[in-house]
């Protein structure tokens, strides 16, 4: 066999001797990809897992050591800390972990111990050992494995008491319930707050995997295995030089990509391997295909390739035998235990959970969540139908959210703004007869009052309507901040320098003759003081979609939006008032328009810059463990 192929036995073997039974016999045959040769290795390996091979004691990334051929001593029936062994459950780098039962007889209690047995108990896995204890000692979570002891057999064979979970890796228990999306969604909830527990015990996980995520028969999480988590303050114990021994006991399909690189590990190596895990309960394939692949390759993937979004990658059929009695992964399998269809899964999965699991998965640490809570909230965002914040949602999708979220308030809005819209509607007609009638008849007396008092309604009205629309966005919460609250005052103040402006382009404008009114006996029927008062109201709009576009796109799309504002101020005015209300009639010349457009960007820049002066820097940031 070829190194890549042993490196992938060894993996298997590994991950395989936790599990018993049906679920054992059923992880290699995924893994083994139909490899019969491969699969019969693994199985003879378990038989005679006494006798491993020295080759598959090599460590698949970081420095090899030589590992002895001696075997472990067999400990069944062996008494330790009050409790008797009874039969191991499994074995790995950090230690072998046997099932026990209380010896006083008081009553009957079930119990995991695991010991650093010969010939595998350095110094270094000693001292890791040893972290492993205090970190369990630590942490008192319902979703966590509990230590119940902890000592040291004569021989000097350090060891702890834990909890016994009696359960199945999570993957296949949401498969074999046949969980939804949503239930998979709030049974990840739990994960997620016994890892949110753990980070704020200053300790990070490390190998986060469905192996170590057990679910018991009750549906309770249990997150176990903190053999290579890692304290975030850690007096005791050199991670530097740690953490070359370590990298051999990472589990590499689920590890990040600053774990692959050996760059510094934060919490957020947690979110990435958490939005592995989720990725795999979604979609029920891992993001990359990499089973027969070399360790240097699969950690050239973790660290470069994007993972196909999940909503795509259901709708392949993988070359990985299924569970049980199902001989491919296809995706009518897939979809069976999850959505029961595969067009109802596709259409579940797209938009926002291939914008979340995708965020987890990012590369760069900085451009993944900030913390598992933030990983959290998202998921209940996109519970509750609220736009989440690994995407910017358009438009459209929020404003459909919260019509689902409240119909009634929704309902109300609609029908008090086709009112408006009716009203606005009957006085333009009714003010365009009069001004035809105006220009036919020089007696007729014309008043603009219905139209000012409308167009000031509609103002008041557009009030609520822009703080609902605010809220629907999430700027709601971002206008209510100590810095919202300034850049409010600044748009306010940059949309008067604005209205200014435009109004200084309709006295100048007039004065050169660019426009003259269609009305005998009035040369100036829009002039109004009022004018002012609208224009400043606008220009607050104004000014805060110019921001929220250079937030966005930073300067050139502030500066495409400036270039869009000045051409559009002269169109809109000769659209509104020489065609819809036609009291004004424009001369052609580039000159006129060219002006307005360019004494309207010109305010537009003016007015952008000292509210952004006012708003202050931008001194919140997003915060992080």
């Amino acid at each position: 066999m070829t190194p890549e192929e042993l490196s992938l036995i060894r993996r298997i073997y590994e991950e395989a001797l936790p599990m018993d039974g049906a679920s054992q016999d059923a992880f290699i045959r995924r893994e083994c990809q139909g490899r019969g040769d491969l699969e019969a290795e693994v199985h003879r390996l378990i038989r005679a897992r006494g006798n491993v091979p020295a080759w598959l004691d090599q460590p698949v990334l970081g420095t090899s050591h030589a590992s002895s051929v001696h075997e472990s001593p067999k400990l069944e029936g062996r008494v330790i800390g009050g409790y008797t062994l009874t039969r191991e459950l499994g074995r790995g780098g950090m230690g072998t972990v046997y099932l026990a039962e209380r010896s006083d007889g008081v009553f009957h209690r079930q119990a995991a111990i695991k010991l650093v047995l010969p010939p595998f108990n350095s110094a270094a896995i000693e001292a890791r050992f040893q972290l492993e204890r205090e970190i369990l000692a630590s942490l008192d979570h319902p979703n966590i494995a509990r230590l119940l002891d902890a000592g040291t057999t004569a021989e000097g064979w350090p060891y702890f008491v834990m909890e016994y979970v009696e359960g199945k890796p999570i993957d296949l228990w949401c498969d074999e319930k046949k969980l939804n999306i949503t239930q998979r969604i709030q049974l990840f909830r739990d994960v997620i707050q016994a890892v949110e527990y753990a980070h704020r015990h200053l300790v990070v996980h490390r190998d986060l995997k469905p192996a170590n995520i057990l679910v018991t028969n009750a549906g309770t999480v249990k997150l176990l295995d903190f053999g290579i988590a890692k304290l975030l303050v850690s007096p005791t114990l050199d991670e530097s030089a740690a953490t070359k021994t370590l990298a051999g006991m990472m589990t590499l399909f689920y590890a990040s990509p600053e774990q692959v690189s050996g760059a510094p590990i934060t919490t957020q190596s947690d979110v990435y391997s958490l939005g592995v895990v989720f990725y795999e309960l979604l979609t029920g394939h891992r993001p990359y295909r990499l089973s027969a692949a070399a360790a240097h390759e699969i950690a050239r993937v973790i660290t470069e390739v994007d993972p196909a979004r999940p909503s795509d990658v259901i709708t392949q059929t993988e070359g990985v035998p299924g569970r049980g009695d199902i001989g491919e992964m296809t995706p009518e399998h897939i979809s069976l235990s999850r959505e029961g269809d595969l067009k109802r899964l596709r259409k579940r999965l797209l938009g926002d959970l291939d914008a979340i699991v995708l965020k987890a998965l990012r590369k760069e640490p900085d451009r993944r969540y900030h913390s598992v809570v933030s990983f959290a909230e998202d998921l209940d965002r996109h519970l509750e139908r609220r736009p989440i914040l690994a995407r910017e949602a358009s438009v459209w999708e929020r404003l459909t959210r919260s019509v689902m979220r409240e119909p009634p308030l929704f309902a109300g809005i609609s029908v008090i703004t086709g009112l408006f819209w009716v009203g606005l509607s009957t006085v333009v007609l009714q003010t365009r007869e009069d001004i035809e009638a105006a220009a036919r008849n020089p007696g007729t007396r014309l008043s603009f009052r219905s139209l000012w008092f409308f167009e000031y309604a509609l103002c008041i009205f557009a009030l609520p309507v822009s703080v609902y629309i605010a809220r629907i966005t999430g700027a709601l919460s971002v206008l209510s901040t100590r810095r919202g609250k300034r850049q409010r005052a600044g748009a306010l103040v940059g949309g008067l320098i604005w209205g200014l402006g435009i109004t200084l382009t309709w006295r100048l404008a007039g004065a050169e003759g660019w426009w003259h009114s269609r009305i005998p006996g009035h040369a100036d029927p829009l002039r109004r003081p009022q004018n002012v008062v609208i224009y400043w109201l606008l220009g607050g709009t104004v000014m805060w979609v110019l921001y929220m576009i250079g937030q966005r796109l930073g300067r050139r799309g502030t500066g495409i939006a400036l270039v869009l504002l000045g051409l559009g101020t002269p169109a809109v005015q000769r659209i509104a008032f020489g065609y819809i209300i036609p009291a004004l009639a424009f001369d052609g010349s580039a000159v006129s328009f060219l002006f307005t457009a360019g004494i309207s960007a010109a305010a537009g820049w003016i007015g952008l810059t000292v509210m952004r002066w006012i708003g202050g820097a931008d001194r919140e940031r997003p915060a992080r463990l």
